[in-house]
């Protein structure tokens, strides 16, 4: 029963919520599509927290992705046991750039009043499911070693299995309890993101290229 909650039901409902309120929150609500900036409330937290997030987090999601796109490759490549140390190695690096940022910008939220009155409960929700990801992830790759392996050869057929809507979860079944909840903060994560500020990564603004800079001007009271 939880097996199939987890492997079926979850990641079908989190592509339908993609794929149906994104565009209906974009086309309703364009304003609420950015996340909005705090820089000024706070900024130098910020800078010790989203760094860190950002770098470490995207190529981890990239070297999902291209495990994913590109399984053959990537067996070939892992198929050598110092090429599988090493990238685990990396990843493993990444994962705790990661948690640390996230951790960073969770404290900020927290201990910065100003940020608390514009701090929604949806962003507590997400960050907190962000930095469980990430720390499930650490953990995972920390004392469940070769995870990059067992990726290609049992989660990636199970998720071809779901993209041709047959899904295989004999696949995950037999993992144990922490993938199983790692690949359901991942389905939760995707299935909120319609109704959160992280929906603007699915935004690129290539059109700002075009805009002309912004020119700011600070007034003062010996100018005045």
């Amino acid at each position: 029963m939880l097996n199939n909650f987890i492997f079926v039901f979850m990641p079908y409902t989190a592509l339908a919520l993609l794929v149906f309120v994104t565009p209906y929150r974009f086309f309703s609500n364009r304003l609420t599509w950015s996340a909005y900036s705090s820089q000024f409330l706070e900024r130098k937290s910020l800078f010790w927290g989203i760094n860190p997030w950002h770098y470490g987090i995207i190529p981890i999601l990239a070297a999902h992705l291209l495990g994913f796109v590109a399984p053959g490759p990537m067996k070939a490549l892992l198929g050598n046991q110092s090429n599988l140390a090493i990238i685990e190695s990396i990843g493993l690096a990444f994962g705790l750039f990661a948690v640390f940022g996230c951790l960073v910008l969770l404290v900020r939220r927290v201990n910065t009043p100003m940020l608390k009155q514009v701090t929604i409960p949806t962003d507590w929700v997400l960050l907190s499911l962000l930095a469980a990801q990430a720390l499930s992830g650490v953990y995972i790759s920390t004392f469940m070693r070769w995870g990059s392996e067992w990726y290609l050869h049992a989660a990636v057929p199970y998720l071809w299995s779901l993209a041709t809507f047959n899904p295989q979860i004999e696949y995950m079944t037999d993992f144990p309890l922490i993938i199983k909840l790692h690949a359901a903060g991942a389905f939760l994560i995707v299935a909120l993101l319609p109704f959160t500020k992280l929906v603007h990564m699915l935004y690129v603004p290539i059109d700002f290229l075009k805009d002309p800079p912004i020119l700011y001007r600070w007034r003062s009271r010996e100018s005045e």
